[in-house]
Parts: structure tokens; C-alpha cells; sequence
């Protein structure tokens, strides 16, 4: 009986240790006296538990907001791919974030999470919505459309056009999945929009938690240094609809301008747009465009969209706006491409010369052909090591030795290297070092 009592003492003390409670702040909006400040915002979010119990306790948020309260969800699905169970303590009051957690229909959350075919059931008036698939997508667009029909005709097919763009950008781009009971099972993209009569204001988020812009990327334009400038060039036409591996659009007029178009649309409407991704944050608003890095970090994307209805005449309409900036997009493209040509030289080196880089007679003509020609015209050289496990000093050496010393120290300028191992890493340092003194 007494070993029995020890080991009852054990398992309540290792259940204890694995147990974590959250407590939400009593503000948990993105604002703070009236202005944004995420990075407040995020730094409620731990993304570091595996293998714990987590209890997210609402009871002493009394000022909370819609959007916000829905990325709860979001962070819930996240925690349980790690192994997490989650739980939420919520208080009986009429306000706060029990209260919008209730009217959200966020108590079924991980029954939609586990269910393809389910969604919420919450507020008609503060609809919250898990996107899947092709069936999610349009369900939202339907609603979205029924909850906007007293609004301008004009404003309503303005809305459902960029709520479109943004939905495919995150069913495309927003996918992030996880093993459980030996199936592979996706954790939905999230929609919520509410509209504040008071304010006469429509405010929707759309938010996901996959690998985010900056990784999507880079499957077409490697190198992106930061979080902020990889937004920002998605945002660039021709980009926005091809940093996944399959293009969502298929009307070729518009294919990979849709974030181009739709944060002009936004802009237009004298609406605000931000574009949070890893640490970076986008604000598109009528006047400006914005960037700043984030202290916090959000794992996937969420994109937030304020517009004020008192302030949009509709002068235009819809298509009028489309056609004006699909002739901006090419005349940026065709700048864009020029530009691109003439400043920089791209080599991925498992292309040229397979995973493991070793053939030396090919790296001397690859060098003489390509690599002294685009130092001759000023180009700048991109060398991305992406896949390639190995690659010998003498490899290395045939193929950059000579170009770095023929440019001196502003090799470190024109050479940039990118997703190279830690040996090949080094090693191509120890050439740049030898090839400059």
C-alpha cells in the first residue's frame, strides 16, 4: 500500500511538471492606446511546448478583441501537432474573451481540426471559418457575400475580390501538416470578419500557420535576407502567385499579381492592410507603404484588413481599378525582369553540377563561360548551395579562385552565398579570405 501511495505521489508530481497554464493578458487586442503594436500582441504566444498539458486561462481578459481572440485557435491547433493537449479555462462573464471564445463557436475547435468536413458554428455576425479546401473557400466567399449585402454593390465585389486573392494565397502557401494515429492531417488556415456598426467598419483576418512568405519564397528567389523584404517582394507582380510550388491562378492575366493588385485595391479603398510573416511586418495604408522588424515571431502568415465604409465613394469600379493596375504590373514586370537581367548572375549549383559538386574540369569551364563574362558586364554572382552535400576545396577553388582575385576585396560585395553547408560554408570563406590579401 505505501509503495502504491509513493507511486500515485510520482505520477501526480511528473503530471504537475508537463502541466502549463496560460493566462491571457486583460487587454489581448493588436492595438494599444490606439495604436498597432504587435509585438505586445505576440509575445502571449510560446511556441516551444512539446509534450505538455496546456490550459490557455480566459477568465481575466475583460478587453479582447475578435481577430485576436480567433489566432487562439490557431495557437491551440499548433500546440496539439506538438504533441500538446489543450484546454481552455473560461470565466461565465457576458464580455471579454470567454465570451467572444463562445461566440466565435471556438469550443469546437478541435473537432473541425480533426474533421475535414466540419466548421464553426458561432455568431452569424461573427463568423469564423477553417480553410481546407476548395468547399472552405467557397463557403466564406458565400458568407462573406450575405454579410455584406445591404453594403454598396460595388464594395461587395471589391471585398469578395481580394477576400479571393488572399484565401488562395494561404490554401496554397499557408499548408502545414502533422502525423497523428498514422494519418498526415492539416492544420487549417483561418478566416474571421466582423463587421462594428458603431465605427461603420469592416475588419477580417485571414492567418495561418505554415512555413510563411520568406520560405515559400524562396522555392523561386532564393536569398531572401529578411522576413519584411521577402513580404515586400512578394507584393512586387509577377511573384505574389509563384513562391509555391503550384500557381493558384489560372486566368493568365492575372497570374502572380494578385497580392500586387489586391494591396493596391486596399490602398484604394483608403483601407489599412498588415502583413505579418515570421518577424515581419508589412503596413499598406492610403498614404504609405511600411516595414519594420518584429522583436516577436509568428510561425506562418496573417494578413489584417481595417476598412472604414464612410470613406469610399466607389468612383471606380471594379474592374475599371483591375484593368489601371494590371497595366502597372506590366510595366514594374518588364522593369523588374530588365533589371534582374542586367544586375545578377544566378547559378544553383545542383543544376549545374549535382548534389555532390566535385567535378572540377566542370567548374573551370562553367567559370570561364559563365561566371568571367557576368564580372565583365558588373553582375553581381548568386551561388545557392541548396541540396548539395558536399563539394571539395579543389571543386570550389577551380570555380572562384581566379574571379575573387581578379576583384579583389569587392568580392565579398559581388559574391553572395546561400543555403551552403557548414563545410562547403567555411570552405568557400577560407578561398575568399586567401584570394583577397
Amino acid at each position: 500500500m505505501e509503495d502504491n501511495s509513493e507511486l500515485v505521489k510520482l505520477k501526480a508530481k511528473l503530471e504537475k511538471d508537463k502541466t502549463v497554464v496560460i493566462y491571457l493578458p486583460d487587454r489581448f487586442n493588436f492595438k494599444e492606446h490606439g495604436a498597432f503594436d504587435f509585438d505586445r500582441f505576440l509575445k502571449f504566444f510560446d511556441w516551444s511546448f512539446t509534450d505538455k498539458k496546456v490550459k490557455i486561462d480566459l477568465k481575466k481578459c475583460s478587453n479582447a478583441n475578435y481577430q485576436a481572440v480567433s489566432l487562439l485557435v490557431l495557437y491551440a491547433w499548433k500546440l496539439k501537432s506538438q504533441r500538446c493537449t489543450v484546454s481552455f479555462i473560461e470565466s461565465d462573464s457576458r464580455n471579454g474573451a470567454s465570451e467572444m471564445y463562445r461566440r466565435l463557436g471556438a469550443r469546437g475547435a478541435f473537432n473541425v481540426l480533426m474533421h475535414d468536413g466540419r466548421n464553426f458554428t458561432g455568431n452569424q455576425f461573427k463568423p469564423l471559418f477553417a480553410l481546407r479546401n476548395s468547399s472552405d473557400f467557397k463557403d466564406v466567399i458565400e458568407a462573406a457575400e450575405q454579410y455584406t449585402g445591404n453594403f454598396n454593390v460595388e464594395f461587395t465585389k471589391t471585398l469578395r475580390y481580394v477576400l479571393s486573392e488572399l484565401l488562395y494565397n494561404t490554401l496554397e502557401h499557408g499548408q502545414s501538416h502533422y502525423e497523428f494515429s498514422n494519418r498526415t492531417h492539416r492544420i487549417p488556415s483561418l478566416c474571421q470578419f466582423s463587421y462594428f456598426k458603431n465605427k461603420n467598419e469592416v475588419s477580417f483576418i485571414i492567418a495561418d500557420v505554415g512555413i510563411g512568405i520568406k520560405k515559400h519564397l524562396e522555392q523561386a528567389y532564393p536569398g531572401q535576407v529578411t522576413h519584411e523584404e521577402a513580404i515586400l517582394k512578394a507584393m512586387k507582380p509577377q511573384v505574389s502567385g509563384t513562391f509555391g510550388k503550384n500557381d493558384p491562378y489560372k486566368d493568365k492575366n492575372n497570374a502572380g499579381i494578385g497580392l500586387f493588385i489586391s494591396t493596391n485595391i486596399i490602398r484604394r479603398l483608403n483601407a489599412d492592410m498588415h502583413i505579418l510573416s515570421g518577424n515581419g511586418l508589412i503596413h499598406i495604408s492610403p498614404r504609405d507603404i511600411t516595414n519594420k522588424r518584429l522583436d516577436e515571431n509568428w510561425p506562418g502568415t496573417f494578413v489584417l484588413v481595417t476598412i472604414k465604409l464612410d470613406n469610399n465613394p466607389f468612383r471606380e469600379t471594379l474592374d475599371q481599378m483591375l484593368q489601371g493596375f494590371r497595366q502597372e504590373a506590366l510595366v514594374e514586370q518588364r522593369k523588374a525582369d530588365g533589371k534582374q537581367e542586367l544586375q545578377q548572375l544566378y547559378v544553383n549549383i545542383s543544376n549545374y553540377f549535382g548534389f555532390f559538386a566535385e567535378d572540377k574540369d566542370a567548374a573551370i569551364r562553367f567559370r570561364n563561360e559563365r561566371i568571367f563574362p557576368a564580372l565583365a558586364e558588373n553582375k553581381t554572382i548568386q551561388l545557392d548551395f541548396d541540396g548539395v552535400e558536399s563539394s571539395p576545396h579543389s571543386f570550389l577553388s577551380a570555380l572562384l579562385a581566379s574571379p575573387i582575385k581578379s576583384t579583389g576585396m569587392n568580392a565579398y560585395k559581388i559574391f553572395k552565398i546561400i543555403n551552403a553547408t557548414p563545410d562547403v560554408r567555411e570552405t568557400v570563406d577560407f578561398i575568399l579570405d586567401e584570394n583577397t590579401e
